[in-house]
């Protein structure tokens, strides 16, 4: 097949893309891991507590731009920003750390994986299975006087300054240089999911931009692979600049082409000083060791050139096959195979590389066991009164954080998370809602939970059930809506709950 068309070229690059993309699994383990964290440090009882810890994701998590780690070995990062309410008069860097640190240290084990970096304390959670390892780090900070309301003060512990950052409003930029084909998309997901827009998570959503940056960061990883480390350049500095160069082209090659054509556009020399501007705070100067090293600009724009080339270049191939041998070279072979396989076409070798299989969920088992409704159903069951649920998963149920990682959807879920079901209904007042909760599968039997009985909603809310999924396998939730004389007058459809 010739490569003659720039939706064919968009698709190939789509699907290197993805497999540059660490695993959904993958995403949602250290997302649980890092509310887990964020959970103890604000947590009540904690020694930080009183002053009211905010913790939040920050750099390429936050932006949906992180990367596989080029070998088995390599690890992808999170940012974790821990900002404590208080004034830079109040206390010095050292001892915003050091209480950062002290907290950390209070649970076992964390304190095993934990050690203390330049500007932040660096948590290594291990390989697990097939999935990549990673390292947290935890960003102690305070608020920014100075650049409210969403600027920090960060430390440092090489400099006697506090330094400024603004991860919030930066990210905000990011968006916005992307907001009309990210709302396109996830329109586009949760049509396809059958769901409300608000329950596709961000992390779900990867426009041309996002994919852009996990192309070019991937192959700067490949391209100073056996390079002085220090000449390669920084993800800010390609975020940033592909960022401004992005001009909302929805197909990923037209992405990329105007991206890498006109990112130099960006950087700019200030009398004789080369200058790559936060887009949030013009005194910032990303490229500031531009100025001191040289040799990391010229590489800079020695790579930016090889990009175009070797990239650019997939458009001259005569074939899918030709297209994937050239990006190989670029990307690695590792993503590339699990592109070709995605296309079912050969890559430039044969693989010996294992393709991660989808996690396997058990279909829904026999429930045999489901208590019949014994609830009077009037003749005008399904009429003018509707009830329909909307679930969202929690990692802690009343936690700190208080705040849904993600809408529940037909993906699996990992165990040991909670699930909000909320019921909506027009019934006319005075109703209540009973909740029928049935587990299916072999874990579920065999540890006596079968369920499938009925329930009360939690709590004042009389529209909400909180579950815990413990149980491999597919599970259902359903609501009922009994009016003042405890009869059913609406009943939702069931939500399947696929737990891995």
């Amino acid at each position: 097949m010739l490569i003659d068309d720039r939706q064919s070229l968009g698709a190939l690059l789509e699907s290197v893309a993805a497999a540059l993309d660490i695993s959904e699994e993958a995403f949602e383990s250290a997302t649980l891991k890092y509310e887990d964290v964020g959970e103890f440090l604000a947590e009540d009882g904690s020694s930080l507590a009183a002053l009211q810890p905010q913790i939040y994701p920050q750099g390429s998590f936050r932006l949906g731009t992180v990367t596989q780690p080029v070998g088995r070995e390599d690890e992808f990062d999170i940012d974790l920003v821990c900002v404590l309410q208080l004034q830079k008069e109040s206390i010095s860097q050292r001892e915003l750390k050091t209480r950062v640190g002290t907290r950390l240290r209070e649970r076992h084990d964390l304190s095993r994986i934990l050690r203390e970096s330049r500007r932040c304390w660096t948590l290594g959670f291990p390989r697990e299975g097939s999935e990549p390892g990673f390292h947290m780090d935890v960003l102690p900070s305070i608020p920014n006087v100075e650049r409210p309301p969403t600027g920090l003060l960060l430390t440092d512990r090489e400099l006697t300054r506090w330094q400024w950052s603004n991860p919030p409003a930066y990210a905000s930029w990011f968006y916005e240089r992307m907001s009309e084909v990210f709302l396109a998309n996830r329109r586009a997901l949760a049509e396809a999911a059958r769901t409300d827009i608000e329950d596709i998570p961000d992390w779900r959503i990867r426009t041309p931009l996002q994919r852009s940056v996990q192309i070019l960061k991937r192959h700067r990883d490949m391209y100073f692979g056996s390079k002085e480390p220090s000449l390669r350049p920084v993800s800010i500095i390609v975020t940033t600049l592909a960022a401004h160069a992005y001009g909302g082209a929805p197909d990923l090659y037209d992405a990329l082409d105007s991206i890498i054509r006109g990112m130099p556009r960006f950087v700019e020399n200030r009398a004789g000083t080369w200058w790559v501007a936060n887009p949030v705070d013009d005194h910032e100067n990303f490229a500031d060791k531009w100025n001191e090293y040289p040799e990391r600009r010229i590489a800079f724009f020695e790579w930016l050139e090889g990009v175009g080339r070797e990239l650019l270049g997939v458009a001259r191939a005569q074939s899918v096959e030709s297209g994937l041998r050239r990006l190989e070279e670029a990307l690695g072979g590792s993503p590339v195979k699990r592109a070709a396989a995605s296309l079912g076409v050969s890559a430039a070798r044969p693989s010996r590389i294992q393709i991660a299989a989808s996690v396997d969920v058990p279909a829904l088992g026999a429930f045999g066991h489901a208590l019949a409704p014994e609830w009077q159903f009037p003749f005008a069951l399904d009429g003018r009164s509707k009830v329909s649920v909307r679930a969202s998963v929690f990692a802690k149920k009343g936690g700190v954080m208080r705040r849904p990682l993600w809408g529940l959807t037909d993906r699996s879920v990992p165990k040991g998370v909670w699930i909000k079901f909320t019921a909506r209904t027009n019934a006319p007042e005075p109703h209540s809602i009973r909740w029928q909760v049935v587990n299916t599968g072999q874990e579920a039997i065999q540890a006596n939970q079968p369920r499938g009985d009925f329930y009360e909603s939690d709590g004042p809310n009389k529209y909400v059930r909180w579950e815990t999924t413990a149980f491999r396998g597919t599970h259902w939730v359903e609501a009922f809506v009994l009016d003042h004389r405890g009869a059913c007058i609406a009943r939702s459809d069931r939500v399947l709950v696929r737990v891995r």
